[in-house]
């Protein structure tokens, strides 16, 4: 047993322990938390929400974050945290510029409708009467009409992504784009599943361009920033922005991350000021400060589910550039639900989140500059946070929206065993199920073995082992089988939130892949190229690709410098010259091309063969 100086040592040592670390915490606050305040808000609030938000950088080890939060018509918080330019010691803030991503996907969509009601173009006509140019196919009886309305949510079944100068220091232009979309074949059927596609936004940018006669740049500027006085706002990057404009951060250090060729899907740029602008014209039912960017109508069409009547519903709910989710705001014993909405945008480096809540009209933005943001950027983390301290106010953000969750299983039925058996192709593995008790199935390193769920002869437990030996013990989602439209899927089914979702379907026919004997090999990049020798990770120089046969299957084999570039794709064949990779989600169903000249076309890329 310690003696008493021991014991007394002991309790002064781990005083003064504790007591550097309320001063260093006090510190950190204090150098990199930098308040600045429009409106009526706590300090115990703000402390709560600098102190967290502190924490959260520097548990996920990002340099620079910045936050705003509008309340009523004003922004009463907004801050920075960590740097801008780390390596400068330039402090993150409100008027610090961000990639937004995917967020320009809303712009993209408020821009269209704003044309609309100019009677410029019509949201219910093909996308090919503006861009004549476009001849993309289908292999699917859906006539092929690409309408604007359902590129707008995703559902158009046009390719997800072409990857050949999609991150690059030097995209191609549309013509390119569209010249190498008229070489692919749409993915899907029109309304049939929701697939994300940053391909059909980067071509409601160029309808943008085409009918205000300009960029896609200069209309936002003019009809969009202009009068919501987003004055560091922009697309195309002017060197008056440079000493506002963060630094990008990956694997911990500072990259000049690439332009994105379909600028109207991801290449919007701004800064949380700006953005609370944006979302405050949004709960003002489309008006600004006396300006009308958009009619309280059409900001409802924007906002609200676009997706009921698509074939494979997965409950979620999708408007124009805009997702939405039901919650429920809770204060005492009082349950009111609400809707949050908004949209996410995710580059390499930058990630950023917006999200409002009409019926309590509070909205809030984060804007992040590194990989790791991605782990803290979510808005309605902010706004839960200031919702439970300013008015106790506490937001469901796990809510189960059990409506929604019954339509997505509606007309779906149990299959008998012997319709469960069979092969379905998911694109980078292949299921084949020979025993409706039991099967197992490779993905990467990983043997997944499936095992019948007891009373539930549709569900199977998923066990997992690394290698083949090592297992991996975890609660994740379990495989059901259900048969819709005389088609059999496999669906994953979310054991803690209830969701399901359509994930495979089981192949028609097993067409020989010998009808491809004289395309196996391996191939060489020859044509357009467009590298990003700036950021790692889509870089093309050296990609080759190889066809091989594999299981009795087609593969199609791509390797390269960059790990994004590297990709195994199981491919269904359709015809003589095309065979497409197998799945029903997004970056599924890419089409692989034998061309006039015997090379192969895929993703935007061109491959001739080795000899």
């Amino acid at each position: 047993m310690a003696g008493p100086l021991n014991q007394l040592k002991t309790q002064t040592n781990m005083i003064n322990r504790r007591l550097s670390a309320c001063l260093a915490l006090l510190f950190i606050i204090t150098s990199t938390a930098r308040s600045q305040s429009s409106g009526n808000i706590s300090e115990r609030c703000k402390q709560v929400i600098d102190s967290t938000y502190t924490a959260l950088i520097k548990k996920y080890k990002v340099v620079g974050a910045s936050i705003a939060i509008v309340d009523k018509g004003q922004i009463v918080y907004s801050n920075g945290y960590g740097y801008a330019d780390r390596e400068k010691k330039v402090l993150a803030g409100n008027k610090t510029i961000y990639r937004i991503g995917s967020c320009s996907k809303s712009f993209t969509s408020l821009s269209i409708l704003q044309l609309q009601e100019k009677g410029l173009l019509d949201i219910n006509h093909s996308v090919k009467e503006y861009l004549p140019d476009l001849s993309i196919t289908s292999h699917f009886e859906d006539k092929n009409e690409l309408v604007v309305k359902d590129m707008l949510c995703h559902v158009s079944g046009l390719p997800c992504d072409i990857s050949n100068g999609f991150f690059c220091d030097s995209p191609p232009n549309i013509a390119w784009e569209i010249q190498a979309l008229n070489k692919e074949t749409t993915i899907l059927p029109k309304r049939y599943k929701h697939a994300y596609s940053n391909v059909a936004f980067g071509l409601l940018g160029e309808v943008i361009a085409r009918k205000s006669y300009g960029s896609y740049g200069d209309y936002l500027q003019q009809h969009v920033f202009l009068p919501l006085k987003m004055e560091s706002s922009f697309v195309k990057y002017e060197s008056k922005y440079e000493d506002d404009f963060s630094k990008a951060y990956v694997n911990n250090k500072k990259i000049k991350e690439p332009l994105i060729r379909d600028a109207a899907a991801g290449l919007v740029h701004s800064n949380v000021l700006d953005m609370s602008n944006y979302l405050m014209m949004f709960l003002n039912r489309g008006t600004f400060e006396g300006s009308t960017l958009l009619t309280p109508d059409h900001i409802l069409e924007m906002e609200k589910n676009q997706l009921t009547d698509v074939s494979l519903s997965n409950g979620e709910s999708w408007g124009f550039g805009l997702y939405s989710k039901k919650l429920y705001s809770k204060q005492n014993n009082d349950s009111v639900p609400v809707t949050l909405i908004g949209h996410g945008g995710d580059t390499y480096a930058f990630h950023a989140d917006f999200a409002y809540i009409p019926e309590l009209n509070v909205g809030a933005v984060i804007l992040t500059n590194t990989d790791n943001g991605v782990r803290m950027n979510t808005a309605s983390r902010l706004l839960k946070i200031y919702m439970k301290q300013a008015f106790q106010k506490t937001l469901n953000l796990n809510y189960v929206d059990s409506l929604s969750i019954a339509e997505s299983k509606k007309n779906d039925v149990k299959c008998k065993d012997e319709e469960k058996l069979g092969t379905y192709n998911l694109n980078h593995f292949l299921i084949e199920v020979k025993n409706a008790n039991q099967f197992k199935f490779k993905q990467g390193p990983a043997t997944l073995l499936c095992t019948r769920k007891k009373g539930d002869s549709a569900s199977y437990l998923v066990k997992i082992r690394l290698f083949g030996f090592i297992p991996i013990h975890f609660q994740g989602p379990e495989l059901k089988f259900v048969k819709k439209d005389g088609e059999v899927f496999i669906k994953s089914y979310n054991v803690f939130n209830k969701e399901e979702e359509y994930i495979g379907i089981k192949n028609k026919t097993n067409v020989n892949p010998n009808t491809w004997q004289k395309a196996l090999g391996k191939y060489v990049l020859s044509g357009d190229q467009f590298d990003c020798t700036n950021c790692p990770y889509m870089n093309s120089n050296g990609l080759s690709m190889q066809l091989k046969i594999k299981n009795n299957c087609l593969v199609l084999q791509t390797k390269g410098k960059s790990s994004d570039l590297n990709n195994v794709s199981y491919l269904n064949i359709l015809s003589e010259v095309l065979a497409v990779s197998g799945g029903i989600n997004r970056g599924d169903g890419e089409a692989v091309h034998i061309l006039k000249n015997g090379n192969i076309h895929y993703s935007g890329f061109e491959f001739k063969k080795m000899p």
